[in-house]
């Protein structure tokens, strides 16, 4: 009997090189917390429930895909460092706000699809 297909026998890391920037958010350090009685708050998949703090450890960025074979579809990077060479603000009053990542690589797979980058190059300084 042949193996049963499974999600390592695709390669999700292939999907393209050249991005769109639609926004840029802050990733924010997750800490467990305790309710009145000391237990730790567990989630609905009965783990320890992660909460957000107030500090910044990198930022997650919503693109669109502008090449490969998943062209025009969308997904989240997230860099875990404080480098963000651009804002919201900036996005919009560009044209076309491109960009590449170095060491792209899946860090959710499921639906829908995460991805996680070590950096981000710019590609272009087309303002409107």
């Amino acid at each position: 009997m042949a193996k049963m297909l499974n999600l390592r026998d695709f390669d999700f890391s292939n999907i393209g090189n050249v991005f769109e920037l639609d926004e840029v958010t802050p990733k924010f350090q997750t800490e467990e917390r305790v309710d009145n009685q000391g237990k730790i708050i567990m989630g609905q998949d009965n783990r320890p429930r992660k909460f957000n703090t107030e500090e910044i450890v990198g930022y997650k960025y919503s693109v669109t895909m502008l090449d490969g074979p998943f062209r025009k579809k969308s997904t989240q990077v997230t860099i875990n460092n404080l480098n963000r060479p651009i804002t919201n603000e900036e996005i919009m009053k560009r044209a076309s706000a491109k960009c590449k990542f170095q060491e792209l690589q899946p860090s959710m797979t499921g639906n829908p699809m995460y991805y996680k980058a070590e950096g981000i190059e710019l590609l272009n300084e087309n303002i409107k």
